[in-house]
């Protein structure tokens, strides 16, 4: 499968201050991280990804380093410098018309991306893509001249990744004549060929095909006007799908949480009831030793009386045995005569009756058992 190549050098910043403001744009990332922040037209833009931007400027010395912030002006203001440095050197006055500066948009096509770099948006540019983009700068600074080249920035905080240039068409002999650099619709389509080429060489499957703003001509306003509706009408679309895209990441992350948390309330339910039922085999061991406590207090309660029953019992006997023994001990005085008259074999009864009341004695006393004196005393039923 092969993939397109943009190539779009329709934007033009003339005199009156537009150039400010153009750099502004460019440099958006290194001017926000030295605490700048200037109003952005373009509502395609992701703020949140502009710190992923890479901005640079011409030093001068054949190479490129980041803006920075001089005596306290934003970092963009740098690519102002270097333009007004390089106007120095044009021979003649500027035209009212003038054209001072010539944007070129290199872009690989977006599908590439979502295939080889799909995290482009959290990560930026991974080091194929760099490779391409790189091969692509290469491309620019031969056909444009290192020094005519202002500045670049990689932008990946709008809906595709875009390298965007800053030509200011200035000729080797001091004459600033972008039509020089951008001689028509054939020399247009040559350029697109050769930076085709270029990040072909460097292993991109680019497309050859002839696209329809090849086949028009690039300089009509007719075709700028449909050129700039279709464009409008897709970058709208690539929103809607970056924002859509988000959208799903941001649900696929409250999902996650939201699963974690399903994850955690089960695990507490799961502890509650085991707490639950702990406490109900607590509860129902305590009901089983309450109930066998008041078996063993019934029980207890049941020999107490019997034995207040026994005792009772017990002394009944006594009283009955000892007044027995009281009548043992106190005969009536007939029956003391009867025993003295009365003969039994030539032997007074009395002494057989002696004899059977000592043993009669000594039966009582050995169920009556020793004397005491002591009295008990009285206890509560559920006493143990």
């Amino acid at each position: 499968m092969s993939y397109t190549m943009t190539y779009d050098v329709s934007h033009k910043v003339g005199r009156g201050g537009h150039a400010k403001a153009f750099f502004r744009h460019i440099a958006r990332d290194v001017d926000q991280a030295a605490g700048f922040h200037f109003p952005q037209a373009n509502p395609n833009i992701v703020a949140d990804r502009t710190k992923l931007n890479s901005t640079f400027v011409n030093d001068g010395n054949g190479g490129y380093r980041r803006p920075q912030s001089v005596d306290g002006r934003p970092p963009s203001d740098e690519f102002d410098d270097y333009l007004q440095q390089r106007l120095s050197t044009v021979q003649r006055a500027l035209r009212r018309d003038a054209v001072l500066i010539r944007g070129v948009v290199l872009q690989l096509d977006p599908k590439w991306f979502e295939q080889y770099n799909p995290d482009w948006r959290e990560e930026g540019l991974n080091r194929r893509a760099a490779e391409y983009t790189h091969a692509a700068i290469r491309w620019a600074r031969g056909e444009f001249g290192e020094e005519n080249i202002i500045g670049m920035s990689m932008h990946l905080d709008e809906v595709n990744p875009g390298l965007q240039l800053m030509i200011t068409p200035i000729t080797p002999d001091g004459r600033l004549a972008q039509k020089e650099f951008f001689k028509g619709p054939a020399d247009l389509k040559r350029q697109h060929r050769e930076v085709r080429d270029a990040v072909a060489a460097a292993g991109y499957d680019v497309e050859y095909r002839v696209t329809e703003r090849s086949r028009e001509h690039l300089s009509s306003s007719e075709f700028q006007a449909k050129a700039d509706r279709l464009r409008d009408a897709a970058s709208a679309l690539e929103f809607e799908l970056d924002v859509s895209l988000q959208r799903n990441k941001r649900l696929a992350k409250r999902s996650t949480v939201l699963d974690e948390r399903e994850k955690e309330l089960a695990e507490r339910e799961t502890q509650v009831a085991e707490r639950h039922r702990e406490a109900a085999a607590a509860r129902a061991r305590a009901a089983d030793e309450a109930a066998a406590a008041r078996t063993s207090s019934l029980r207890a309660r049941e020999a107490h009386l019997k034995a207040e029953r026994a005792r009772e019992e017990a002394a009944a006997e006594r009283d009955r045995l000892a007044l027995n023994n009281q009548r043992l001990d106190s005969l009536p005085p007939f029956f003391e005569r009867w025993l003295d008259r009365t003969t039994v074999a030539g032997k007074p009864i009395r002494t057989r009756f002696e004899a059977d009341r000592i043993k009669m004695r000594s039966e009582i006393k050995a169920k009556l058992g020793p004397a005491s004196t002591h009295v008990e005393k009285r206890r509560d039923a559920l006493e143990l």
